[in-house]
């Protein structure tokens, strides 16, 4: 339920304070699908992987019930699993939970799939990290249209060479059509991606690995790169429900904090813009104030509860799926950024005119630096960072710990640590810590809900870069992860791009029955929730991540790796 009074808040605050039961909104829904899968998963799956897990252990383990030790010789069984299968890497984190020791055929599977990543690691090496040309560009904008299904346009352009005004009017295309084509293909590219700037080499050098065709297809003995598969699979639709479990699995995949499941989007006034947004991503509908500052959503009752009810519903929807473990893609406040798939960079802030013209925001303050920014906020502060815009009472209170008070809730975070990539974004750590009671009087409850964070600040459809002891730390988490609260939730703001990014790595050691073809694997994770990952860049850089994640997991299986 979205508030749009005061009298409306105040009237809501009052009924939830009069029920025995707390109404929470219902941010984090699964279908009747994931339900069953899941509910199947807790009560058998997983205990069946661990003890399957158990084959493979060449460890010196107790006999529970004599109390002896027994010596458990190293296992041939590893020879018995597909080498490529993704099973043994799932077999090897379970062991390592254990502190059990991963058998050696277990490893050397899994090295075995890791070799196929490894052209695409050996092209993100090979290229050059100096400015993207000219070439380069319109060669990824090409592929745009491609994407968009401009198949005339694209044919236009192959018999032309260049599309001017008098060129456009000749091809069929509706207005909104002709806008996207003027502000995307001809638009400017900003000097992050046309210069040397060292600070973002590994973003040009992942660019310019789409472009490398690394791929075969054997039966049209030709080569492809990721790009050309990417857009040639066309617009991706959106997932129905704002959560997904990927089957068989502890991660689950969704939307953060921000409304995206019953909000009222802001879609452009006039119809031929919203039509060239739909060209490159589908606008996700958020409750409006995720684009309000802080200060502006205090002014207001029901703006506050609005906010408020958002993070609390989403924090008590983690509890309820038994979420032990959150990573968090995106930003906690506005920030500027370049739209990474259509190389655009914004140069006003994200709340133009037409956004203040509205009715719901004529009364916001414009000089807020929050809307001078071009890109709003991911999602709300639930966490506790420093930087948070919007507005939620976090105080700190000595020692790096930070508390917040939301209703009868208390929020305590702690920032454990924070590991920077080669851009200089972090990837910041936290405890959090939340309680709050149910029901009232007599029947009153007390809860809590303990969750490790991990904040990794990634522009909106862009890819994750992250080092090796970013990875690291990742492979830390889902180690140490709570066995009575094991799911991972991986969320974004629509929970799709930044999302299946990661997903599409972390699946190498949660997962059962991935795909061992790199490309195959993104059609796999798709058909579990509908339009992961939304950038060429993000799936190149999804492959490396999921090299990365079973290299760390080939090192910890087997200490000599690491030397």
């Amino acid at each position: 339920m979205v508030l749009e009074s005061d009298a409306g808040a105040v009237a809501h605050k009052v009924m939830r304070t009069l029920s025995v039961k707390r109404t929470l909104p219902k941010v984090l829904t699964l279908s009747k699908e994931d339900v069953n899968d899941l509910k199947s998963w807790q009560s058998r799956g997983r205990e069946d992987l661990t003890e399957r897990s158990k084959l493979y252990s060449s460890h010196r383990s107790s006999d529970r019930d004599s109390g002896s030790e027994v010596s458990r010789e190293p296992s041939n069984k590893g020879k018995d699993l597909d080498p490529l299968d993704s099973s043994n890497a799932q077999i090897a984190l379970s062991l390592l939970k254990e502190g059990s020791t991963v058998d050696e055929h277990i490893v050397s599977n899994i090295k075995q799939r890791m070799a196929l990543t490894v052209p695409i690691v050996h092209e993100l090496e090979r290229v050059q990290a100096k400015g993207v040309s000219k070439q380069e560009i319109d060669e990824i904008r090409r592929g745009l249209l491609r994407e968009a299904g401009c198949l005339n346009l694209l044919k236009q352009l192959d018999e032309k060479g260049k599309m001017d005004d008098k060129a456009l009017q000749e091809v069929k295309m509706s207005e909104s059509g002709v806008t996207f084509f003027r502000t995307i293909y001809y638009g400017p590219v900003p000097p992050i991606v046309t210069s040397d700037d060292p600070q973002y080499a590994d973003l040009r050098k992942v660019i310019r690995a789409t472009l490398s065709k690394v791929f075969v297809n054997a039966s049209a003995d030709e080569h492809f790169s990721v790009r050309d598969w990417f857009t040639s699979r066309g617009i991706q639709p959106r997932p129905t429900y704002t959560v997904s479990l990927i089957s068989k699995s502890d991660m689950l995949l969704g939307q953060g904090p921000n409304g995206g499941h019953s909000g009222v989007g802001l879609p452009s006034v006039e119809k031929e813009k919203r039509e060239m947004q739909q060209h490159l991503t589908r606008m996700t509908s958020h409750v409006k104030e995720l684009w309000m500052s802080g200060s502006d959503i205090n002014q207001r009752i029901f703006h506050r509860v609005n906010r408020d009810e958002e993070v609390i519903g989403f924090l008590v929807g983690l509890k309820e799926m038994k979420v032990g473990a959150v990573i968090a893609l995106g930003f906690p406040r506005s920030y500027n950024m370049m739209n990474v798939k259509t190389m655009i960079q914004g140069e006003k802030g994200y709340a133009d005119y037409d956004m203040f013209a509205r009715p719901a925001f004529q009364a916001l303050e414009r000089r807020d630096t929050v809307y001078k920014r071009n890109t709003a906020r991911d999602f709300f502060n639930y966490f506790g960072a420093k930087d948070g815009d919007d507005g939620l009472p976090w105080r700190d209170v000595g020692g790096g710990v930070r508390k917040c008070q939301i209703q009868e809730f208390a929020l305590t975070s702690k920032l454990v640590k924070t590991l920077k990539n080669n851009l200089g974004t972090p990837m910041d750590i936290y405890d959090l810590t939340v309680t709050w009671s149910e029901g009232c009087l007599c029947t009153k409850a007390e809860e809590e809900l303990n969750l490790k964070v991990v904040n990794i600040r990634t522009w909106d459809q862009g890819p994750s870069l992250l080092l090796k002891n970013q990875v690291s730390a990742l492979v830390d988490m889902v180690l140490d992860i709570d066995p009575e609260n094991s799911f991972l939730f991986i969320h974004c703001a629509g929970g799709i791009g930044r999302t299946g990014n990661l997903a599409y790595a972390l699946s190498e050691i949660l997962c059962c029955d991935v795909p061992k073809d790199p490309l195959k694997k993104l059609e796999w994770l798709r058909s579990q929730r509908q339009g992961c990952i939304q950038t060429p860049e993000q799936l190149v850089d999804a492959m490396i991540l999921s090299h990365m994640v079973l290299q760390e997991v080939v090192e910890r299986s087997s200490p000599k790796e690491r030397e």
